[in-house]
């Protein structure tokens, strides 16, 4: 079995259902997570997960170590843009791991190994496209190739040096990898959670590494909430033909992005996901998905977050020409 390390620097507060995440996590044994933190709240962290206390500065100071050139990382959010040189930053974690990867917090994982098989592993050298989740192969090829430059937005020096994100651990890095013949995998398994609507809507997502962009919509159609149970995450929804036939699809991970929730389950090995919340596990009919699943307005809350998001993505289209 292919040995797999998370490296996640998170810096700040970890969102209030951590408990819950943590739980998932410890709920795929076989995979391990490095955890670089300067938060000492004290948290029932796995077996599988090794946690490394370091303040920002010192991260800081650890990367600019690697390169010699002065970096830019003033604020914990760019440390996404150095995700692809992971695989030589913490290389001293590294030893004996086939892959290394990145993934989220604002997530609840289901069983992630069902989703990672052998012969994917054996077959391909970088395991999805998202930031959210994505898997490099363990060899100095894939952890230094993210020096490639393609052209002047596609250039690691000047995205290092710089203040502002480019998303380089997803479109930028993709690039440079399909640039290079590497084999990338992208059946896409997880729930992408749309953040600026009530219902849990899912972002469907098509990447086209050569026109440089990818497509998404939103899938109304689907009536749904989630049910985490001892490892098993999956949508419950509605059939569109049948409103009356209950329907379920099983997930690798959840991904709550943006999105404000209330941890109100005292059981974290079983609960339902619900708009906003994570409640304790009951029975759920059509009633229930339906009441859970309403066309409701924007969240208030989120109009100012979404008016930021907007902005940013509108300078992320400029810079790579989407």
């Amino acid at each position: 079995m292919k040995k797999i390390l998370f490296i996640c620097p998170y810096f700040g507060a970890y969102p209030n259902y951590f408990n819950l995440t943590l739980n998932s996590i410890k709920n795929n044994p076989t995979i391990d997570w490095l955890l670089i933190t300067d938060i000492k709240q004290h948290y029932d962290y796995p077996d599988n997960v090794k946690v490394i206390y370091m303040t920002f500065v010192e991260l800081q100071q650890k990367v600019q170590s690697f390169f010699d050139f002065k970096i830019s990382l003033n604020i914990p959010f760019k440390m996404c843009d150095f995700r692809p040189a992971y695989g030589i930053i913490f290389k001293e974690y590294l030893i004996d791991y086939d892959f290394w990867g990145h993934c989220d917090f604002d997530c609840i994982y289901g069983n992630l190994r069902k989703f990672f098989p052998e012969d994917v592993l054996d077959a391909y050298e970088r395991i999805y496209c998202l930031g959210h989740m994505s898997l490099y192969k363990n060899n100095n090829k894939i952890n230094t190739i993210f020096k490639n430059k393609l052209d002047t937005d596609t250039d690691y020096k000047k995205i290092f040096t710089h203040n502002k994100s480019y998303s380089f651990d997803e479109m930028g890095i993709i690039r440079i990898l399909s640039n290079n013949n590497i084999k990338i995998y992208n059946k896409f398994v997880f729930a992408d959670i749309y953040p600026w609507e009530q219902p849990l809507r899912c972002i469907e997502t098509t990447v086209n590494v050569i026109e440089k962009n990818h497509s998404s919509y939103i899938n109304k159609n689907r009536r749904q909430i989630f049910e985490y149970n001892n490892g098993v995450l999956q949508s419950i929804y509605l059939d569109n033909k049948s409103s009356d036939i209950i329907k379920k699809q099983e997930y690798m991970y959840i991904h709550l992005q943006r999105r404000f929730m209330q941890n109100l389950t005292n059981n974290i090995n079983t609960y339902l996901i619900i708009p906003n919340k994570f409640v304790n596990y009951q029975n759920v009919d059509k009633n229930f998905i339906l009441n859970n699943s309403k066309d409701w307005i924007l969240y208030k809350r989120y109009l100012k977050t979404k008016r930021s998001w907007n902005k940013r993505k509108s300078k992320l289209k400029k810079w790579f020409n989407l």
